[in-house]
């Protein structure tokens, strides 16, 4: 790449513009992630997939994701984040391209991983990069408005699946979502702004991941934050991509487990705008804590509610929660890590999230195929809800320091 890194004082002008197009990008990646959650139903009954399949295949992308989030966070750190987005975008639209002329379970399952690269690499380079175009003070609030693209993406998947697969079938909901992807390929090569400030590109000013996740005295918050993260995205995988068959076995038609995952999405972008701006102002751990008291709540209403009403509302709340615990987490992790480390720190920090979370939808499809009911699976993630809270509590106690009110970035503090 010949850009030029942009310098500190141009930071302000170049984030207004970087904002829109991360942001789109953003709502491209929502798209793809749950666009399988749509296809899911159709693609189960065309290939005539077990339930065990079905796991596999909702976890493929995520396999792909933990994959391509280390990969990402390490390589922006040494040759750019810019370069890293433009790869990882460009293998994300051509392998969910792919998907569509999938013919065969396996072919779609790697095509998924692959894409899933692509989505991995992209996400914690584009939060790298909103965190250095942001005011410190301001840094969750930028990161999570550009995160809540993702369900924006989320309900236009789910839209999109009401419909096209109805009258297109499953492939033209992957066919619309890399032809999309690809096209924001110029706009990113001729606008996205080089954040790298001048001398980082120096072997000499390079961390090591090792330094950068575990060094002075980081390794507490780097464990704690990596729990909340896997716990947290083993839950949003599980709702992502099951909830319109576990709506389904429930007793509803598919289109009520549509809108469902329509209102998860709702849900997160309220959840993540609100909890994101309240944390810049009183700091992580009440609003978070609310947050998560919240998904308890909603988890435990959504396997008791036996209307199509009161599930929407027990699915929003349950977005609320869980995607707007996300994006929040998302906002959270670069103020842990310093300014050299912050690709590899945010990178691990999501792969761990991935790695954990790639496992939750296949044991899911495992126990509902042993006989487990809908209700049971979901009344088991409410204890797992709370147990990434608490570990969110630690992590605001171990970092007061960068994670209090006004507090600093770490690169800041050291």
């Amino acid at each position: 790449m010949t850009d030029k890194t942009i310098q500190p004082g141009q930071m302000a002008q170049a984030g207004a513009f970087a904002m829109p197009l991360c942001f789109l990008v953003s709502v491209l990646e929502g798209y793809d992630l749950q666009v399988i959650s749509s296809a899911g139903p159709a693609l189960q009954k065309v290939m005539k997939l077990s339930q065990g399949q079905i796991g596999f295949f909702l976890s493929a992308t995520l396999i792909g994701l933990a994959i391509g989030a280390v990969l990402g966070g390490w390589l922006a750190d040494r040759i750019g984040r810019k370069p890293v987005v433009i790869v990882s975008v460009a293998a994300l639209g051509l392998f969910t391209f792919a998907t569509a002329l999938s013919s065969t379970y396996e072919m779609v399952v790697i095509t998924r991983i692959l894409a899933g690269i692509g989505l991995g690499g992209a996400m914690p380079t584009l939060i790298a990069t909103m965190t250095e175009l942001s005011a410190a003070e301001k840094t969750t609030s930028a990161v999570t408005t550009m995160i809540v693209g993702q369900p924006l993406g989320g309900i236009i998947s789910g839209l999109a699946g009401r419909t096209m697969v109805t009258n297109f079938g499953w492939q033209s909901l992957f066919l619309v979502g890399g032809v999309l992807t690809v096209l924001t390929l110029p706009l990113l090569i001729r606008f996205l702004p080089e954040t790298r400030r001048p001398g980082t590109a120096n072997r000499s000013d390079r961390m090591p991941a090792t330094q950068a996740l575990f060094g002075d005295g980081r390794a507490p918050a780097t464990l704690l934050l990596w729990t909340a993260f896997i716990l947290t995205l083993a839950l949003l995988s599980i709702l992502l991509g099951w909830t319109p068959l576990l709506v389904k076995s429930m007793g509803y038609p598919i289109p009520v487990g549509i809108n469902a995952i329509i209102a998860i999405n709702v849900g997160g972008i309220v959840g993540g705008v609100i909890a994101s701006r309240a944390i810049d102002r009183l700091g992580v751990r009440t609003p978070m804590l609310v947050l998560y008291g919240l998904m308890a709540v909603g988890l435990f209403m959504f396997a008791r509610v036996d209307t199509p009403t009161g599930l929407m509302a027990a699915a929003f709340l349950v977005g609320l929660g869980v995607l707007g615990g996300q994006f929040t987490l998302y906002g959270v992790a670069p103020r842990v890590y310093p300014l050299q480390g912050r690709g590899s720190g945010v990178g691990f920090a999501v792969a761990m999230g991935r790695f954990g979370s790639v496992f939750a939808p296949i044991i899911v499809g495992l126990a509902l195929g042993q006989g487990a009911q809908a209700a049971e699976s979901i009344r088991a993630m409410v204890p797992v809800a709370l147990v990434a809270g608490l570990a969110l509590l630690a992590l605001t106690i171990v970092s007061s320091a960068t994670l209090g009110a006004g507090g600093r970035t770490a690169a800041a503090a050291h």
